[in-house]
């Protein structure tokens, strides 16, 4: 069965009233911009804006309002899930608490996501443990009381980077120092542990961790570039497995990946697979050093890519 045009869907729900020219321009566009299932959603989400009279049919004057709820929720849908919640909070916030400041909110959490990141929380618990608390929290109490609130736990975050000083001590062989010493504490950690696996002969190690490494910032160059739903599993929660994504990757004219980084993106991958699930493989010394170069190209190129460096 043919699927309706968004155009359509649209004029289903205005009707008896019609789309002007540019109400059609504009839905067009969007329809370049999302997916089609994502705009069927929102529009079915921003029908809430729409006003009837008592008549039950719709108000002319709330019919650009729709529109634009149509734009703005498919926007929002589209970001990653970290965002989207605290797009969530953030609206939530400006409903219910007075004077609440939309800049130092955002900006606030955006620092404590950072500083979680930096201390290996992953972007499941992220969002559970810190994000969705933080929403249900977000109603009828004083903006100085939340942003303190927040702002403990931001310094909480602070202090508990501080402790964590671990020196790994490492020799920059395949990734050297000044490529990572001012990344964000995860990253520069990652970095060391691939060194000093490999400079005391734990290849396997190294490969896990070399892959761990292209895997994230793979993921990292996919949000950067607002495209993140190419990776996504069916189920809208989670990511596509890494060979997946390198078939994504190698295809995808946005990322706009260099001819070397696709030719030699899924080695990484097939070592590090080998190392952590094949029974009789025992990776060496001889499996790694060859590829070494072409591995520090593919992570700088990633690094850039992801805006972990600029």
């Amino acid at each position: 069965m043919a699927r309706k045009k968004v155009e359509t869907i649209v004029k289903d729900k205005i009707k008896p009233f019609l789309l002007k020219d540019k109400d059609s321009d504009f839905l067009d566009q969007l329809s370049r911009q999302y997916s089609y299932r994502l705009l069927v959603n929102s529009i079915d989400e921003a029908t809430k804006y729409l006003e009837y009279d008592e008549n039950g049919q719709v108000i002319e004057a709330s019919i650009q309002r729709f529109l634009k709820k149509i734009d703005s929720i498919a926007h929002n849908k589209s970001l990653p899930l970290i965002e989207q919640k605290i797009v969530h909070i953030d609206n939530k916030g400006k409903k219910y608490i007075m004077e609440w400041d939309s800049q130092e909110a955002c900006v606030l959490l955006q620092a404590c996501v950072k500083g979680l990141k930096s201390l290996r929380w992953s972007n499941e618990r992220i969002v559970k443990e810190f994000l969705e608390e933080t929403l249900t929290e977000t109603r009828n109490v004083e903006w100085s009381t939340w942003f303190k609130k927040i702002k403990k736990f931001n310094n909480k975050i602070k202090k508990s980077i501080k402790n964590d000083n671990r020196t790994i001590k490492q020799s920059g062989t395949i990734l050297p120092e000044g490529l990572f010493v001012e990344l964000p504490h995860n990253f520069g950690s990652i970095c060391k542990q691939i060194n000093a696996s490999y400079e005391n002969h734990l290849y396997d190690c190294t490969a896990v961790m070399m892959r761990h490494l292209l895997e994230i910032l793979l993921v990292l160059s996919y949000q950067k570039a607002n495209i993140e739903n190419e990776i996504m599993a069916s189920d809208g929660k989670h990511h596509v497995p890494l060979d997946s994504m390198i078939k994504n990757a190698v295809n995808n004219s946005k990322l706009a990946l260099s001819l070397s980084t696709k030719n030699d993106m899924r080695h990484f991958k097939d070592l590090g697979n080998y190392s952590a699930h094949k029974i009789w493989y025992s990776c060496t010394k001889g499996d790694l050093e060859p590829h070494i170069l072409k591995y520090r190209a593919i992570i700088e190129e990633l690094f850039y890519k992801s805006g972990i460096k600029k």
